[in-house]
């Protein structure tokens, strides 16, 4: 029963003498939680140590077997549990705090077909760690997982030996075991399924008699956390390859031209005063709703043309952005953040390029949407001077994005 066994990680700050710290469960999941000797350590557990610290709270860490851990927050004897994906069991005791890990989740056989749920082999055999959260989807999307084993090396074995046809497992996470693996176990195939985030369940119970807690917690969140938004070669390149067969022929649309050139030829004398005046008033109108400088860029024929085409590809596309050469909004797809884009990489880019290859951003996280998005934006030109005179920016979902089996196919 050593793994019954807690193990104390207790971080105290310059909280408030005598209160009752923060009471966490976790069990090891490297790299986000991982036990040397008796320290424990991971992505997580050192994002909860800024986090925490930021907010002065005293807080401590169990490590208990997944379910228990997830169990003993329900009966409010713990006040969280992590890292967790959503799950549909824990939304009635527990909310989920704002993204500590991102991870991506991949299907592994040795197959030369990735099997898939509905094909003709069935019913598929998938196995899965017991209580993880990878089996906690699956059970989720109907799939029947047995037998549940409780280490990814013995779900490496069951594959090796011909007992399931799949697993579904972190990429990263199964990499790190496969290094103390002999290779004879290494699945011959692995085909993408979905990104995933991983938070903090805290307890309603611990939340009500915590107002805003949750609120401090989650803003503290993205200062805390190294950049987790990292595509691999082969992931660009194949949205490289989307946005060459899906979107590269809008740039040249005469509607978001003839937009940019009346609006350069009305903004081109605006001073960098002037330009920060014009984003703040973009803030208050936001504020408040609506206003006439949020109305003449959601209201044009331009906006009709990109909102158009986002919703023709079915939540493909987050957002669509048009800027003059200033980096201004000339027409989005909806409202967005910012009314002056000219300080940010996926506007300059592209502009100050001396080729038009599109330039794709880092992932970056969506708070509104909860999903990870990546920026693919190219230069539009003068068709009649080829001269450089605004930015198209492109938004995408990137699980919709990687997980399209066949990109002559369109949405």
């Amino acid at each position: 029963m050593l793994r019954a066994l807690l193990l104390f990680l207790l971080m105290l700050t310059n909280g408030l003498a005598g209160a009752a710290p923060l009471c966490l469960n976790t069990d090891i999941f490297p790299p986000y939680q991982v036990r040397e000797g008796d320290r424990l350590s991971g992505s997580s557990v050192t994002a909860l140590a800024c986090i925490f610290e930021a907010m002065n709270l005293q807080y401590e860490i169990r490590v208990l077997p997944w379910e228990r851990a997830i169990h003993e927050v329900s009966d409010d004897k713990a006040d969280g549990f992590f890292s967790a994906t959503s799950m549909n069991r824990a939304s009635n005791f527990a909310t989920l705090s704002a993204p500590l890990a991102l991870e991506k989740w991949y299907w592994y056989s040795n197959e030369p077909v990735p099997p898939r749920a509905d094909g003709a082999r069935a019913p598929l055999r998938v196995a899965g760690i017991r209580g993880s959260n990878e089996a906690n989807w699956l059970q989720q999307q109907g799939y029947r997982v047995a037998p549940m084993v409780s280490s990814t090396s013995q779900l490496l074995q069951l594959l090796q030996r011909g007992r399931i046809d799949a697993f579904l497992a972190d990429q990263q996470t199964l990499r790190i075991e496969l290094t103390r693996q002999p290779t004879v176990l290494r699945p011959k195939h692995a085909r993408f399924q979905r990104y995933t985030t991983l938070g903090v369940y805290f307890s309603n119970r611990y939340l009500a008699r915590h107002p805003g807690f949750i609120d401090q917690f989650n803003q503290q969140v993205y200062g805390c956390l190294p950049e987790i938004g990292v595509l691999q070669a082969d992931e660009r390149e194949r949205l490289q390859q989307l946005y060459a067969q899906l979107f590269s022929p809008w740039k040249e649309e005469p509607r978001l031209i003839d937009a940019v050139v009346q609006h350069n030829s009305q903004h081109n004398q605006l001073s960098m005063q002037q330009i920060h005046a014009r984003d703040q008033q973009w803030q208050q109108e936001q504020a408040n709703g609506s206003g006439p400088l949020i109305d003449s860029v959601l209201n044009s024929p331009a906006a009709d043309w990109l909102r158009a085409r986002q919703a023709e590809h079915e939540g493909l596309i987050s957002e669509i952005l048009l800027t003059d050469q200033q980096g201004l909004n000339v027409a989005v797809s909806g409202l967005t953040t910012d009314y002056w884009q000219g300080d940010e990489a996926k506007f300059a880019e592209p502009f100050f390029a001396s080729t038009d290859r599109p330039y794709m951003s880092q992932l970056a996280y969506d708070q509104s949407t909860q999903r990870y998005q990546v920026h693919i934006s190219t230069s539009v030109r003068d068709p009649q001077t080829g001269a450089i005179i605004g930015v198209l920016i492109i938004g995408l979902d990137i699980e919709r994005a990687l997980h399209m089996e066949n990109l002559n196919g369109g949405h």
